[in-house]
């Protein structure tokens, strides 16, 4: 077999075309494989950390997206008795000091425009994967084949390439549920994110670019589809503010978070990045930004001399990266979610108290930023784990 191109990436979402172009900039040859036709206009990740900015710095995307995106400095904590405190990025130690609110499907559709013409190949089903010594063949449920000297799955949290792998990834769903919309924006919250956490349950709301806002409210049920005027009641009885149902824009979800992480990161001359690899809570806005930090890695290791030998580091550095953010998520996924007088008092009192106050209250921009997550890039890298054994 003569491979057509050196790594083929199946998942046209972000982190896969982060990789992609991360892997073009370093001389590679790349194929990205999407089973959908058209991008999805669903709601999903908005948060770009300060260290995910670093690394679109290196395929010259960083000021782009600054400029097209809303600088978020500060979100502040309400709770059903009045203001708790907020979490500043004003001071955190890094250049940019703020998280930057840009829609994913903006991001992916900068990231494919970068790649140039060809490059992603819609429509494209993997059914199977071979793997051989000189490579991997991928065959769609079509019959179309495509060889590669590595291949990765960037699919998400049920993509195939891990199903196709057989590797374990052990996990569980949360017991809370989400409607989340985006509406034009009249709240006159402006560039500032804002959490309410009530005794009914929680309230979040982050601007977005070009006059809209984000209204993400908890349910008490899982839902199917956001029923009309469902966040907007929920904001205004919990909250006191929120959104016109006139005003709602495509792409309203509900979600019931889950977290999952596979034992391995890669099998052979196959990978697995960003959610396929590791699953987490949306809160925070942890996930997308670690599949960037995923890729930035993974990027480094298919351009070195000997791929193979280096994924053990990937897989064990990324993983110990992942479960951090993982962990951060869930947990405050869970303080925020508490519900009833006698646990929204004690929430209270430790967000008042202790999270946003003295000296943990100055760190909690950082850790929102993800700056203490330990090799959030490959400047926090050791040198020893990219060097050939």
């Amino acid at each position: 077999m003569i491979p057509e191109v050196d790594v083929a990436i199946v998942g046209a979402g972000p982190v896969g075309l982060l990789l992609a172009c991360l892997l073009q900039v370093r001389g590679l040859s790349v194929r990205v494989l999407e089973r959908r036709t058209a991008p999805s206009a669903r709601s999903a990740a908005i948060g770009i950390t300060p260290p995910s900015l670093r690394i679109l710095e290196r395929v010259g995307l960083a000021q782009a997206f600054e400029a097209a995106g809303v600088k978020v400095r500060d979100c502040h904590l309400h709770g059903a008795r009045g203001r708790l405190g907020t979490v500043s990025f004003r001071e955190i130690p890094d250049t940019r000091r703020f998280i930057l609110s840009l829609p994913q499907a903006e991001v992916a559709a900068r990231l494919r425009a970068r790649l140039g013409e060809g490059v992603v190949v819609d429509g494209w089903e993997l059914a199977s994967l071979e793997q051989l010594p000189e490579g991997v063949r991928l065959r769609s449920a079509a019959g179309a084949t495509v060889t590669a000297r590595f291949a990765v799955g960037c699919d998400g949290g049920r993509g195939k390439v891990r199903e196709l792998l057989g590797i374990p990834a052990p996990g569980r769903s949360y017991a809370c549920h989400f409607a989340m919309a985006d509406y034009v924006d009249r709240s006159g919250l402006g560039d500032e994110a804002h959490l309410f956490f009530t005794p009914q349950g929680s309230v979040e709301s982050f601007p977005l670019p070009g006059g809209r806002r984000r209204w993400v409210v908890q349910t008490d049920d899982r839902l199917g589809d956001v029923p009309e005027g469902l966040v907007c009641r929920l904001a205004r009885e919990r909250a006191g503010v929120g959104p016109d149902p006139a005003d709602r824009l495509p792409g309203a979800s509900t979600f019931t978070p889950r977290r999952f992480h596979c034992s391995r990161y890669h099998e052979g001359r196959v990978a697995l990045c960003g959610d396929a690899a590791h699953g987490m809570t949306p809160a925070g806005g942890q996930g997308m930004n670690t599949g960037f930090a995923d890729a930035e890695f993974l990027a480094e290791v298919l351009a070195s001399a000997d791929p193979p030998a280096l994924l053990p580091s990937y897989t064990r550095h990324r993983r110990r990266a992942a479960g951090a953010a993982i962990f951060r998520a869930g947990w405050g996924m869970s303080l925020g979610t508490w519900r009833g007088r006698p646990a929204s008092w004690l929430r209270d009192l430790i967000l008042r108290r202790v999270l946003c106050s003295g000296p943990v209250g100055r760190r909690m921009g950082s850790f929102y930023a993800m700056l203490t997550i330990p090799h959030n890039t490959l400047d926090a890298v050791p040198p020893s784990a990219l060097r050939h054994p």
